[in-house]
């Protein structure tokens, strides 16, 4: 990434999600409980993933070589996690659920939409600056 901007978005994003984690933990007995203890770190967890991983892969390839080998390392690895946990391995959870696959993608999902609405518009910026 050329642009530090958008490194700090990321850090700011990774800070923010770190937060949640603490805040939320698995005690979260607010409003949409259920949603939030459930599934919410599930998309922003698997968010979060993707876009510290772009941070790393932009320095190796191209972007959109990065952008697609973020998306599925960071899908593939979620999924990995709730395989584990149908077949009873304790990994970064213990509970299978399948919809917790379907709220990876959306974690994807919304981490790729960050990339290119945000993160893009910074690197555009440094570009056209140079």
């Amino acid at each position: 990434m050329k642009n530090k901007k958008s490194i700090y978005l990321i850090v700011a994003i990774s800070i923010f999600v770190g937060a949640m984690h603490f805040v939320i933990g698995p005690n979260y007995t607010g409003i949409f409980n259920q949603f939030v203890s459930g599934y919410l770190m599930d998309i922003l967890l698997l968010m979060n993933l993707y876009l510290l991983l772009q941070i790393s892969l932009r320095k190796k390839i191209s972007i959109t070589k990065s952008r697609l080998a973020g998306a599925i390392l960071t899908f593939l690895f979620g999924t990995t996690v709730e395989v584990l946990q149908l077949y009873d391995v304790k990994f970064l959870g213990s509970t299978y659920d399948p919809l917790d696959i379907l709220m990876y993608g959306i974690g994807v999902l919304m981490g790729i939409l960050i990339d290119l609405l945000l993160i893009d518009n910074f690197e555009r910026s440094i570009s056209e600056k140079a």
